[in-house]
């Protein structure tokens, strides 16, 4: 007759745990969603990068493009995608001289070092654009390579304007245009366009890489993959 009440007793507390676990948890509030959330997104929101120098930052985070690039008219009065830099900087930062109205924009690292585009208008008012290395760790400059720019036709002397030497429709502008591919073949072509009809002729093309040390060399001509990705 004693196991009754134990019996009874057990009974009784199971009962109780299943009333409490059929209890129905409130809902958390709109303040305490808010802050789950915050705080789930802080934990998966990537360590901020610490840079040595404002500089090393400001090249770090300038805006960036993937390869290939090709020339368009009007590429280097637009500069698409650049991001403005200070003229006062561009020597400091990418070893370029006299550039006014400049903009700059990051290309994929290349053999251990940092490639950029930097463009603006030089001492003549003319429109250039280059392509600049920097050392990967102390982001120094080592090299840059014009990939743009503009040649006007030099004035000839009264002797020669009276000779039939220099026609009308020879004169014009030749100018650099330029392609790069996703290996880093850098391909110039040197364009003569006429004043007189538009009229545009290919005079030579080079090409170039990236050396081990981010310097640029030319490329064989046996050694090109014209198009090329």
């Amino acid at each position: 007759m004693r196991r009754l009440p134990i019996i009874v007793c057990l009974l009784a507390t199971l009962l109780a745990v299943a009333a409490c676990g059929n209890k129905r948890r409130p809902l958390p509030t709109q303040a305490e969603l808010l802050r789950q959330d915050s705080l789930e997104r802080l934990k998966h929101q990537p360590k901020a990068k610490t840079y040595a120098t404002t500089e090393e930052e400001l090249l770090a985070t300038l805006p960036y493009r993937t390869l290939p690039v090709t020339y368009e008219e009007g590429f280097e009065h637009t500069l698409p995608g650049f991001g403005d830099i200070y003229p006062t900087m561009v020597p400091s930062l990418f070893g370029v001289e006299g550039l006014t109205k400049t903009k700059a924009i990051r290309l994929p690292d290349h053999k251990g070092c940092h490639v950029f585009l930097v463009g603006g208008q030089d001492a003549e008012n003319m429109e250039a654009v280059y392509m600049v290395t920097l050392d990967s760790l102390s982001w120094r400059p080592i090299d840059q390579l014009t990939l743009y720019e503009v040649w006007e036709p030099e004035e000839e002397d009264d002797e020669e304007e009276e000779s039939d030497f220099v026609e009308e429709e020879d004169l014009g502008r030749t100018r650099i245009e330029f392609s790069v591919t996703s290996r880093y073949e850098i391909y110039i072509q040197e364009v003569f366009q006429s004043y007189a009809d538009d009229s545009r002729e290919l005079q030579g093309v080079s090409a170039y890489s990236i050396g081990s040390k981010g310097e640029f060399y030319e490329l064989e001509h046996n050694k090109l993959n014209h198009g090329a990705e």
